[in-house]
């Protein structure tokens, strides 16, 4: 009995050396089509962000509480740590809000300043909220012809922080913390 206990924890370790790190669980938020490309006078950038609503979440939306997604993009030369070159570290949030009186949603995304988009349909708002299309992130003049250049991409929930009355009735809220792992793609100018 003693040989096949450890025979399988042996087994188990081996197999947890051998599955790759980054694969996301079932259900876990994820950055998915991840792409970069060409548009002069920029180089724009495009994905989506995976599994990042919750039925509570859901539930505590349409009760009116806001949530706010957090993107961070960082754009570098791939190396050794000491030799990258970090050519754009920004960030930018997609929030989205019930409006009980109109029964609407308010989805406002920062890479579009000014811009308010408003639906009553829940999922087109989930939607507008994971979706990144086409935004500007740096100009091409910026970049070296031949050069390789490494985007990373991550996503989070950005912390709720509920009047004290609503802590007690969404006592949940901390379950929502989600956070994507690093996306990355490499690509030659």
């Amino acid at each position: 009995m003693r040989f096949l206990t450890i025979g399988f924890c042996v087994g188990a370790f081996l197999v947890a050396c051998l599955v790759p790190g980054e694969v996301p669980a079932a259900g876990e938020a994820e950055i998915v089509g991840l792409q970069v490309f060409r548009d002069p006078p920029n180089l724009k950038v495009s994905f989506r962000i995976e599994n990042p609503f919750t039925p509570q979440m859901d539930e505590a939306i349409v009760s009116g509480i806001p949530i706010t997604f957090r993107i961070f993009l960082v754009l570098e030369t791939p190396g050794l740590p000491l030799m990258r070159t970090n050519l754009l570290d920004q960030t930018f949030e997609h929030s989205m809000k019930y409006d009980t009186l109109h029964n609407q949603f308010q989805v406002r995304r920062t890479e579009f300043p000014g811009e308010m988009l408003l639906t009553a349909d829940h999922e087109k708002a989930k939607q507008w909220m994971s979706e990144v299309t086409g935004i500007s992130i740096i100009p091409l003049w910026r970049l070296t012809k031949g050069q390789e250049y490494r985007l990373r991409v991550k996503a989070e929930l950005s912390k709720v922080r509920l009047p004290l009355f609503y802590r007690y009735i969404f006592f949940f809220v901390s379950l929502w913390d989600f956070e994507t792992g690093w996306a990355q793609i490499e690509f030659i100018y």
